[in-house]
């Protein structure tokens, strides 16, 4: 598994030329073509009409068991997952990490992860434009496609940077709260995202996908060395 140690290995500050190369070459280069997938992928969904109405039927069961917690619950999972809570969730992290670290190298983690999801989720919205499901919507409508889901790209995105730090994390017990609030939070994001109606289970899936890549792809984005490992 990745983890901190490679900048811990390799400590050497790169120049802003360095940095920039590798965030393009190493981030956006296959971010890109991870975009080009789920453009193919996406198309291919919004063809499949006896797809979307099996997706559809989904969502329709899930809201059959509402209740009042339910609806509290998913409410705010979904509101917290939001553009404005992730940039300034994300800015938090890029603050506290330049204060503990002393490396804007590795403080820039964060905000590029975030960068990378939600560059290639514009990308692909425009370019897909799925229409979001039938059904009724327990949170404020938005103009964006329904596919993928950028809510839950970037919320895993951020859990998977937090994770991968929690590894060196001294105490277990902490490291295990940590690793599983990076587990639960997007898990809980991902049903409430549906449970709300904005999104087909597809668009969940994918949005795991892209953030799981942009959170790894932003992970590793900078050569280290001698041996540039993980």
């Amino acid at each position: 598994m990745p983890s901190r140690s490679r900048y811990r290995t390799d400590p050497t500050q790169p120049t802003p030329s360095q940095a920039l190369r590798d965030v393009v070459v190493r981030g956006f280069g296959p971010a890109a073509a991870l975009a080009l997938a789920n453009v193919a992928l996406g198309r291919a969904l919004v063809r499949r009409a006896g797809l979307r109405e099996r997706e559809t039927a989904v969502v329709r069961q899930l809201q059959s068991r509402r209740t009042p917690l339910a609806d509290v619950v998913a409410r705010v999972a979904s509101t917290a997952s939001d553009v404005p809570a992730s940039v300034l969730h994300g800015a938090v992290a890029v603050a506290v990490l330049q204060r503990r670290t002393h490396q804007w190298w590795v403080a820039l983690i964060p905000a590029l992860a975030l960068v990378l999801e939600a560059s290639g989720y514009l990308a692909v919205g425009a370019a897909v434009n799925r229409e979001r499901p039938d059904v009724p919507r327990l949170d404020h409508d938005q103009p964006t496609s329904s596919f993928p889901s950028g809510h839950q790209g970037a919320t895993v995105a951020l859990m998977v940077v937090y994770a991968l730090m929690a590894r060196d994390v001294r105490s277990p017990g902490l490291r295990a709260v940590i690793t599983t609030a990076c587990l639960a939070y997007p898990t809980t994001v991902a049903w409430s995202r549906v449970y709300v109606g904005m999104h087909y289970p597809s668009d969940v899936a994918v949005g795991t996908v892209n953030g799981l890549a942009s959170g790894l792809l932003a992970w590793t984005y900078l050569r280290r060395q001698p041996s540039d490992l993980l």
